[in-house]
């Protein structure tokens, strides 16, 4: 029987990783096609995990290797020969994966290549969004470990910052690739793909767009807040593919407000903390507002929503807003809050930091 720190390496492995996403994604297409009542649901779900399979095999065989070679080449060319290699295990695990379905006979009623051309885009798809997920999740994980291990030889309270900072901003981004979100992303594309491709393609720019602004940002100690709102209005559209309607949301923000600097995902995570707790858990949705503005010298960026609130002191250890409390207290000390209070009939979150430009 294999023992807890074999599990648990296991658990950790990218391997272990990408089996877990390709087998959701295999149950999240199966879903799919039982509620259009594409085909029969044990057809559909043996073809997804076959697919599934098959592309997990291929790219745990191949992106491991390739990542250690690339390890020292410029992002350009580590980037494009990583997205590159993913378009061609896509085309070769389809190939694949519609010869095991042809060959057990699960659609007699399609010929090879019109299952390939059928099953090809939507791999596509999926490899790459989940095989850069997991590349930008590693190449983070990497330099948390080299950070830590010069924190270990210096001891400096620089780095004891920056490494409590890159922490954060690791969770965050671990926290987008977790299945309840890349998933639902996922899902609301492939509805998207043939009703409205164009509204796809924007879906698939603004996840993009998120998770490179989420590796960018542990190379920055602090943005513009008008480059912040970019990330915060991307993650809000892409959660608008999923609630439609349910979610409303206004940005009011004053232009010398928008020069200011804040910590990378500081907003981000305060409007990811709305949608999570007062808009997707009610069946009627909700409200939210992003405001900003200038103070004497005070920057204050607030975030309200119509849900029923929390207090302040109810936040547990390694919630999104806790982890953002650490971050600024190890960047501002005392100069920086966070408070959570009420307004209007729902929750007001505001964040105050030094309106440095």
């Amino acid at each position: 029987m294999p023992s807890s720190d074999t599990l648990r390496r296991l658990r950790s492995s990218h391997g272990f990783r990408i089996g877990v996403a390709s087998v959701a994604a295999a149950l999240v297409v199966t879903a799919l096609c039982a509620v259009t009542g594409a085909i029969n649901i044990s057809v559909t779900l043996q073809t997804a995990l076959i697919h599934a399979a098959s592309m997990t095999v291929l790219v745990t065989l191949t992106m491991g290797r390739l990542r250690r070679r690339l390890q020292d080449c410029g992002n350009p060319r580590r980037w494009s020969l990583v997205i590159s290699t993913l378009v061609a295990l896509s085309g070769a695990g389809t190939l694949l994966a519609c010869g095991i379905v042809t060959v057990l006979g699960l659609r007699p009623d399609e010929p090879y290549w019109t299952c390939f051309r059928h099953d090809i885009a939507v791999n596509a798809l999926i490899t790459l969004t989940l095989g850069i997920s997991m590349t930008l999740y590693e190449t983070q994980r990497r330099r948390l470990d080299a950070l830590t291990l010069a924190l270990r030889e210096r001891e400096l309270e620089h780095e004891r910052a920056r490494k409590m900072a890159l922490e954060a901003r690791l969770a965050a981004l671990e926290a987008r690739l977790q299945p309840h979100f890349m998933f639902n992303t996922l899902n609301a594309i492939s509805a998207l793909i043939e009703e409205d491709p164009a509204q796809a393609e924007r879906t698939v720019e603004r996840l993009a767009a998120l998770l490179r602004f989420s590796l960018d940002a542990t190379e920055r100690g602090l943005v513009p807040l008008a480059h912040e709102l970019k990330i915060v209005t991307d993650y809000l559209e892409i959660e608008r593919t999923r609630f439609g309607e349910r979610l409303t949301y206004a940005v009011d923000v004053s232009l010398d407000a928008a020069a200011c600097e804040v910590p990378p995902l500081a907003v981000q995570t305060l409007v990811e903390n709305s949608v999570k707790h007062a808009i997707a858990p009610r069946p009627e949705g909700g409200r939210l507002r992003v405001e900003a503005g200038v103070d004497g010298g005070r920057l204050a960026v607030r975030v309200w929503d119509d849900g029923p609130g929390f207090a302040g002191d109810a936040l547990r250890a390694g919630h999104g807003l806790d982890n953002l409390q650490g971050r600024l207290a190890a960047r501002f000390g005392a100069d920086a809050s966070l408070a959570v209070g009420r307004r209007d009939g729902g929750t007001l979150v505001t964040l105050t930091l030094p309106a440095a430009r």
